[in-house]
């Protein structure tokens, strides 16, 4: 049964490969343990090595962000995850503390870092329990608050050997001590950091990592579909809002961080269910189509699953070659309307077919229309011939619109106008 990280609970156990071995880690935490402290990229699952992996120097320096063993974490140690599972690690900012004590580097002023060691406050092990120590994070669900004594949860072993092992905290009151924690009974005590002790690794997941029989897959990339055609697809010329749809899916049935980009601006974004259609709403939308100029333009649809994402690339060309526009309801007049003018703004051709037409009985069944086109080329006002209005006065405008012989396009941007 495939479930997710995020259904693993803490105190449990996953497995990664390790140098092509399965590899046992503890579930510690799920989620952001202290927004107040860590960064945000510190939202996943976090995972700590069962057992201790190996033996290292920690540094003759207790600075962590500068040390020989966080360099060896993020390089050598790194690259003996599986591929699959390395690319999905997260870099995340961890709080670490002065090695002499003067404070703590927090939140997004911490030392970044795939894989990490844990620090004694994320241990159970508050400052104000040692002298020495300084609070670098929050405590993490697994563990218990003391006092820095015996914790078997704390207890860990090299080949089956209980082995004391590094933390990532320092001895504050000397520049080159580390705390450590006893293999045998997980109690607390500080070493020189030249010496050679216990290593185990820990690092954060994304929540939605497929996990199958205890062991984490690697992430399956999402995928983009349409009925229009295969990514690159053109969609051809269009006069008209149209529908163009789309399916986002992931592997892992995760849901989907959508994004639409029109002519590389972003016109939407949402979260959206794997396998669900979706449409392109800017080309769907009246408004927003009416404002394209014609031409050319780009689509694309970016589905992300927060650790892989997939693209979908369109086309299409807008030729639109005539409008036309109305009032969808038209203005009432509490007296009969006798004359109006009206001003159509924008750019039209002199060669453009052009029909203005108005009427002063717009909320009858049959309205009348009457032909105001050279009157509105000309600026001047029009007198109505009707003189009935069975359902009241009301004004209206009907303005059409067309290119001419010569090809040249135009534009509408305003219409304004009076009545009396």
């Amino acid at each position: 049964m495939t479930t997710t990280l995020a259904a693993q609970a803490v105190g449990s156990t996953v497995t990664l490969k390790v140098d092509g071995s399965d590899t046992a880690f503890l579930v510690v935490h799920q989620g952001n343990p202290d927004p107040g402290v860590y960064d945000a990229s510190c939202e996943g699952t976090w995972l700590l090595m069962k057992d201790v992996y190996t033996e290292r120097v920690w540094d003759n320096r207790n600075d962590y962000a500068a040390s020989l063993l966080h360099a060896w974490l993020n390089g050598a140690f790194l690259e003996l995850l599986d591929s699959g599972i390395r690319q999905a690690v997260k870099t995340v900012k961890l709080p670490y503390a002065d090695a002499d004590g003067s404070g703590v580097h927090s939140g997004g002023a911490g030392v970044s870092a795939q894989a990490f060691l844990l620090s004694m406050r994320e241990m159970g092990t508050p400052a104000a329990q040692k002298a020495g120590l300084a609070d670098e994070g929050a405590l993490l669900d697994y563990f218990a608050d003391g006092d820095g004594g015996e914790d078997p949860l704390r207890a860990a072993a090299l080949g089956g050997t209980p082995t004391r092992y590094w933390t990532r905290s320092p001895y504050t009151t000397t520049s080159d001590q580390v705390w450590t924690v006893a293999g045998e009974t997980g109690k607390c005590s500080y070493r020189d950091g030249s010496y050679s002790y216990g290593v185990r690794p820990a690092l954060i997941l994304p929540q939605a990592m497929p996990v199958s029989d205890g062991a984490v897959l690697p992430n399956g990339a999402p995928g983009i579909t349409s009925a229009s055609g295969v990514s690159g697809a053109d969609l051809g010329a269009r006069n008209a809002p149209f529908a163009f749809e789309y399916m986002p899916s992931d592997p892992e049935g995760a849901s989907l961080s959508v994004t639409e980009t029109l002519d590389q601006t972003v016109t939407r974004s949402l979260t959206a269910p794997s396998g669900s259609t979706l449409r392109f709403e800017a080309v769907y939308d009246s408004l927003s189509f009416l404002k394209l100029a014609n031409g050319v333009h780009a689509l694309q649809v970016t589905a992300s699953d927060g650790m892989a994402s997939a693209v979908f690339d369109a086309s299409f060309t807008k030729a639109v070659t005539s409008a036309s526009l109305t009032m969808a309801q038209p203005i009432a007049a509490s007296a009969p309307i006798t004359a109006a003018s009206l001003t159509v703004g924008g750019s039209i051709p002199d060669d453009a077919a052009l029909t203005v037409r108005l009427t002063n009985n717009a909320a009858d069944d049959q309205p009348v229309w009457q032909d105001a086109t050279e009157a509105v080329r000309q600026g001047k006002n029009i007198l109505f011939a009707n003189q009935t209005a069975a359902n009241g006065p009301a004004f209206n405008f009907r303005i059409e619109v067309s290119r001419g012989p010569s090809g040249t396009g135009g534009y509408i941007d305003s219409v304004s106008g009076a009545f009396q």
